[in-house]
């Protein structure tokens, strides 16, 4: 088996059974398996998506909580049986090839242990956010918000071929087997966001690059399968773990004072949008206690 593709359904069954028509449309000249997760969602999705899965040759398996995006994917993992894997969002759409473009890139390139490409929208607008640095302490301090200026400045070219990132789109991620079970995979104590910057962090710990393949896109309805209003929140929640995780204590201590500083600034002026965080910054410790995670 090539390719094991996991997908994760919650309460979106219509962008699941979309996201697996483009896969089967477009994928040819590749083995692979489909592995879909349902976190829980209510009677009348899960139904939706069961009866849409009934003969098909699809592993459905059904979690009794919400296991949130990185224990989802952990989930469906320990069904696969392909060499390589793909977790792939549920409101993403395959236009072309894309697996089997990867798939050949990943055996030509033996360090490579996760490739990414283009998310773009249905005009086909490319998303500002496909790859990016890592959102460090030096992020931060000197405002690198520009992907594409920073790593044509740091490859010396235009980018058009393959070039290695920090992180790539949690939305669409490629990983050779054995490079997704050495880092340990998702780390299923993170609900949502921040598992790609996590596991990318992990991967070059362990000497596998993470490459940004430029050649392919797919469309991503962004946020389309995330409901929840607690979910802005969830950003601080998963992305104060990641440091501190990733990082030594005075690492995260310092780039904490910094977020105090920040958000302590844009709470005055917007404090229904960032007040809230700031308070969990300010709490600091482990800061998975505030999570919506079950």
């Amino acid at each position: 088996m090539d390719i094991s593709i996991i997908i994760i359904n919650f309460n979106s069954s219509n962008f699941t059974i979309n996201c697996i028509e483009s896969i089967y449309k477009y994928t040819k000249d590749v083995t692979f398996e489909i592995i879909v997760v349902d976190n829980n969602s209510a009677s009348e999705d899960k139904k939706t998506l069961s009866d849409f899965l009934e003969n098909k040759p699809i592993t459905f398996v059904k979690s009794k909580i919400n296991l949130g995006f990185g224990g989802g994917n952990h989930f469906g993992y320990q069904f696969a049986k392909g060499n390589h894997y793909a977790f792939i969002n549920n409101d993403a759409e395959l236009t072309e090839n894309s697996l089997l473009k990867l798939l050949n890139y990943s055996n030509e390139n033996k360090d490579v242990g996760v490739l990414g490409l283009y998310q773009v929208n249905k005009e086909n607008e490319k998303f500002k956010y496909s790859y990016r640095q890592f959102i460090d302490l030096k992020y931060h301090l000197f405002n690198q918000q520009k992907p594409h200026k920073y790593y044509s400045k740091k490859t010396n070219s235009d980018l058009t071929s393959p070039f290695e990132v920090d992180l790539v789109s949690g939305a669409f991620m490629f990983f050779k087997k054995e490079a997704y079970k050495l880092s340990g995979g998702f780390d299923p104590n993170i609900f949502l966001f921040y598992e790609e910057m996590d596991i990318c962090l992990r991967l070059k710990k362990n000497g596998y690059q993470t490459v940004f393949y430029p050649d392919s896109t797919f469309i991503h309805y962004m946020g389309q399968s995330s409901t929840n209003v607690r979910i802005k929140n969830e950003f601080t929640i998963s992305y104060l773990y990641v440091i501190q995780k990733n990082y030594s204590y005075l690492y995260y201590y310092t780039l904490r004072v910094v977020l105090l500083l920040k958000y302590g600034f844009k709470s005055i002026i917007k404090p229904k949008k960032y007040f809230s965080s700031f308070k969990i910054i300010l709490k600091g410790g482990n800061s998975l206690v505030y999570s919506m995670k079950p």
